[in-house]
């Protein structure tokens, strides 16, 4: 887990992360949820069950991703799905 101190160092320079850095613990939780079979990455079989699946968004995620310079990556990732 990064230190309080060390995420004050790239605040500035966060807008050039493909993630919002400050939020990577909820996104890593995110991902670990779509990794339907648990072998540590996302297939193609489970891309296509994300494509046609609701997509779960806490309330206070939607609230922040207003403000945030970085959308939602469960609702990135199932936008992705969906041009394949």
């Amino acid at each position: 887990m990064i230190s309080k101190e060390d995420l004050k160092q790239v605040e500035g320079v966060k807008a050039f992360f493909a993630n919002d850095i400050s939020d990577a613990r909820n996104e890593i939780d995110d991902l670990r949820s779509m990794d339907l079979d648990k072998d540590g990455t996302i297939s193609e079989s489970e891309l296509a069950q994300i494509k046609y699946t609701q997509t779960r968004v806490k309330t206070a995620d939607k609230i922040m991703e207003v403000f945030s310079t970085h959308p939602n990556m469960v609702k990135r990732i199932k936008r992705l799905s969906e041009l394949s």
